[in-house]
């Protein structure tokens, strides 16, 4: 196998193992039967559990952010780009149930291990490139001026807590059935 073959062998049996067990349960011996690596291997290419829990939250923003930034180089106008942001949320979450289940339950743990800067950083990247592109429908009026801050809660927050939800299995609607009525409420919430 190529390094990042047994990379991605490591974190998908990794996701697996945290989703079931949560990280804290989870050990490195548990990651290894289930990927078939060395532990010398999964110390070679992260160094610790905590590391491997890192880079698979930041994959998952990356996936996410990409997709995002496919679904808004199109759009013209401030509603379209409303309705791609949470578009590419939802659909992002329907695609990857395993990895958005991590990262929705995993964000505190993998914070306060690690793996803050790194997040902190792809993060930051992926809400500048947002607000690169709300900027101009703000300055205009098409979005209704709020703190800085409002804007990923109301853009993403309804889908994003129905998502919990929905992956937890306390709702039987599937997510992607209601991908327009969560993009109707962010641009009613944002509308001017």
């Amino acid at each position: 196998m190529t390094k990042k073959t047994r990379k991605q062998t490591i974190l998908e049996a990794a996701l697996h193992c945290f989703n079931a067990d949560g990280i804290e349960a989870t050990t490195i011996e548990a990651i290894r039967e289930r990927s078939g690596a060395s532990v010398g291997s999964l110390y070679h290419h992260f160094g610790s559990k905590e590391r491997i829990a890192s880079a698979l939250f930041v994959e998952g923003v990356t996936s996410h952010a990409q997709l995002l930034a496919s679904y808004l180089a199109p759009v013209e106008t401030a509603e379209e780009g409303v309705r791609a942001v949470v578009h590419a949320y939802v659909d992002w979450v329907s695609a990857h149930r395993e990895h958005a289940r991590f990262l929705l339950r995993s964000r505190t743990s993998v914070v306060a291990t690690d793996g803050e800067a790194a997040l902190t950083a792809v993060n930051e990247e992926n809400f500048r490139a947002i607000r690169a592109r709300f900027k101009p429908w703000i300055a205009s009026g098409a979005i209704r001026k709020l703190p800085v801050e409002c804007y990923v809660p109301l853009l993403r927050g309804p889908a994003q807590d129905y998502a919990r939800a929905f992956l937890g299995g306390h709702v039987r609607t599937d997510i992607s059935a209601l991908r327009d009525v969560f993009a109707d409420a962010a641009w009613r919430a944002l509308a001017p």
